[in-house]
């Protein structure tokens, strides 16, 4: 020993070197985001809890008090059904979509491989035919506008979303998931549908606006189970960056290794 640091010397405070700083990144990126989450957290602590009840909810809204949640009544504004609907549910679809089928025989072909007495191995092409779903039409229909205790918005403003909607709750007829008009030929449906639902808004210039994003939220739960979510979001989010970022970290680690450390090493040994 000539008390002088050789290149795998150097190597090795490299890595550690890397390592802290990568641990030091990490620890400040989940920071901002348990920053971010509990900003969001406070947002639904502090929110005006509504009954479902219309004069409380005008008054919030005419008087502009801002951030509020209630579980309320969502209805379509315009009845939203295809001509085979004909089951009384269309003042709970706010929007929905018939994807229409057709089954074809069709001919496809398959690689058969076989070894014939000789032990040889050969392949050869086949025929076969099979019935087949193709997609042939999707329509859609739905109403511009929704409503809660009377007053109308556009349903473009909410973050709704699609489901899949079982035929036998829309058509006499149907006695299963898809509606089958022939029997080769079918629809399937998916929609908005409204009912009691948690609106998560800011009451601001009349009317109601986002909190956040650009769409107003929209939950099936109740508003305490939406506000426990969120509540326990920061948790969630925070061991799920963590382990993703261990992958990360562990990821850089051994390629630093592979490609720098392991290499150098390689080639000092082979200069001597």
């Amino acid at each position: 020993m000539d008390g002088k640091l050789d290149i795998k010397d150097f190597k090795i405070v490299a890595m550690i070197l890397t390592l802290f700083s990568l641990v030091a990144v990490g620890f400040v990126i989940n920071s901002k985001i348990q920053e971010s989450v509990m900003d969001e957290v406070e947002l639904y602590r502090k929110a005006i809890k509504l009954e479902n009840k219309k004069d409380m909810y005008d008054y919030t809204v005419e008087t502009e008090q801002g951030n509020f949640i209630t579980k309320t009544d969502i209805k379509s504004v315009e009845n939203v059904k295809f001509p085979e609907m004909d089951k009384d549910i269309a003042s709970s679809i706010i929007s929905i979509e018939r994807k229409e089928f057709k089954e074809t025989y069709d001919m496809k072909t398959r690689t058969v491989t076989y070894t014939d007495s000789k032990g040889k191995t050969h392949s050869k092409t086949e025929t076969y035919w099979e019935w087949v779903w193709h997609l042939v039409d999707t329509n859609v229909l739905g109403s511009p506008e929704i409503e809660i205790h009377g007053n109308k918005y556009k349903t473009s403003d909410f973050a709704f979303w699609y489901q899949e909607l079982d035929a036998s709750k829309l058509i006499s007829q149907a006695n299963r998931s898809e509606y089958y008009t022939k029997p080769h030929h079918k629809f399937r449906y998916i929609a908005i549908i409204g009912g009691k639902l948690t609106v998560f808004a800011k009451a601001a210039g009349g009317t109601i606006k986002p909190v956040n994003g650009n769409k107003i939220a929209v939950f099936e739960k109740t508003y305490k189970e939406v506000t426990k979510d969120v509540e326990e979001s920061p948790k969630i989010k925070s061991v799920f960056f963590v382990v993703i970022w261990i992958m990360v970290t562990l990821t850089i680690m051994i390629i630093e290794y592979k490609f720098f450390y392991k290499n150098c090493i390689s080639q000092q040994n082979s200069n001597r």
